[in-house]
């Protein structure tokens, strides 16, 4: 009886406590007990700029508006219970990792130091793709998501012409869109210029980034050469870029050499022996 009187006067203080809350100070508004801050109406408003003459209270106010409605139904959300579902709960930390991600990127790319001069020569002379010898490819492109079972790209391999890969991703039921695009050297790079330099004419090339899958075929090129002024910030860009991944891929290889992971059976990844036993595609 007396944990039932407890916890019933709990309730009541926290139902109290929340009704006393006051927008004062940091806090702009108090949604049932709720509070939302002048940090997350900034927050909101990002990096966005306000055009000049633009009363930035009504812009606050605006942004403000918008939170309010989105935690009203996220309050309505809670109290169907959606946030104790296993959907939620497996969403919620998907987002909490790539946020935890993110602000750890951020941090890392405020600390990186700009390139000096001599790192900047040295990039361009190394990167002859990219800017002395950068060229604008023509293609003809097929592009259609990556399939849930990535082994069908295998197929692929037999197809030496855009007809002959037409045919065979109908076969295989992928939707595609084909169609004529512009491929700049300068985004490709070296190695991978080699490769699609070495295939015979008109042979299919195929690319993967960031989910897509690209087949084209060289249909006509130009010159466009980046030299001094107009070639450094892209330079530098690039550094950066490759400082970022260094060290974030520094820190994957720490965190896993410091982790304790333990898998069930049939689910951890084949062992380097296994690895290089495996025949080559």
């Amino acid at each position: 009886m007396k944990r039932r009187t407890l916890g019933a006067l709990a309730l009541v203080l926290v139902s109290l406590q929340a009704c006393n809350k006051e927008a004062t100070g940091q806090v702009a508004a108090v949604v049932n007990g709720d509070e939302i801050t002048l940090q997350e109406i900034n927050a909101e408003l990002g990096s966005a700029n306000i055009p000049e003459g633009v009363d930035k209270k009504v812009v606050q106010q605006a942004a403000l508006q918008r939170i309010i409605e989105r935690r009203l139904l996220a309050q309505t959300a809670e109290e169907e219970g959606l946030d104790k579902t296993p959907e939620f709960l497996i969403r919620e930390r998907q987002l909490r990792d790539a946020l935890l991600i993110q602000l750890m990127g951020q941090k890392a790319e405020r600390s990186q130091k700009v390139p000096d001069q001599q790192a900047i020569d040295a990039f361009i002379a190394e990167s002859p793709a990219m800017f002395g010898n950068r060229q604008v490819f023509t293609v003809d492109r097929i592009q259609f998501p990556m399939p849930a079972d990535p082994s069908k790209l295998q197929q692929l391999k037999d197809d030496h012409s855009m007809a002959a890969v037409a045919s065979r991703l109908q076969q295989l039921g992928v939707d595609f869109q084909r169609d004529s695009a512009q491929l700049d050297t300068a985004k490709l790079g070296d190695e991978r210029l080699k490769q699609i330099q070495t295939l015979p004419a008109g042979e299919p090339f195929v690319l993967t980034e960031n989910g897509m899958v690209m087949v084209g075929v060289i249909t006509g090129e130009r010159s466009a050469p980046l030299a001094g002024t107009e070639a450094r910030p892209l330079a530098v860009k690039a550094l950066q870029s490759k400082q970022f991944e260094d060290s974030m891929q520094q820190r994957m290889k720490q965190a896993k050499a410091a982790a304790d992971i333990k898998y069930q059976d049939g689910f951890a990844p084949p062992k380097a022996a296994d690895k290089a036993a495996a025949p080559a595609n």
